[in-house]
């Protein structure tokens, strides 16, 4: 990946930090274990911190959805600790199967969430990502 900086890798999903001010994963699996899949959102953690960024993006090239489980464990668990240890504010999802949120996504605007969009394609998801936070 141009301009980017390789944070973790291994068969389910690639982290990258990317300067222009955001954490880009690349999942390819999450077919995974659910303990491996909470450990590579850790990893997803870490890397906002380590480079001091409060947006991440989300690339789902596999065709299956994310399972229940780990929904409810992003949610509960990971969210809250994202927004508290690493400030996150923004967060932008190319679902490549399934454009759109699932109809039983929150509203992500809820206060002390981060803003979320969904997209279709990757540059129209970095485009929403960097746009100035008070832009429409």
């Amino acid at each position: 990946m141009p301009n980017s900086t390789q944070y973790f890798r291994n068969l389910a999903a690639e982290i990258s930090y990317w300067p222009a001010g955001y954490v880009r994963t690349d999942w390819r699996s999450l077919t995974a274990e659910p303990a491996e899949l909470r450990a590579i959102y850790g990893h997803v953690l870490r890397a906002m911190q380590r480079y001091e960024v409060t947006a991440a993006l989300f690339v789902h090239w596999q065709p299956a959805a994310v399972p229940a489980e780990l929904q409810h464990w992003l949610a509960s668990e990971w969210l809250p600790r994202a927004v508290r240890e690493a400030n996150y504010q923004r967060c932008a999802l190319v679902e490549l199967n399934q454009p759109g949120p699932p109809a039983d996504t929150p509203n992500p605007l809820l206060p002390g969430q981060p803003e979320c969009a969904w997209f279709s394609e990757v540059a129209e998801a970095r485009a929403w990502l960097l746009r100035p936070s008070d832009a429409a």
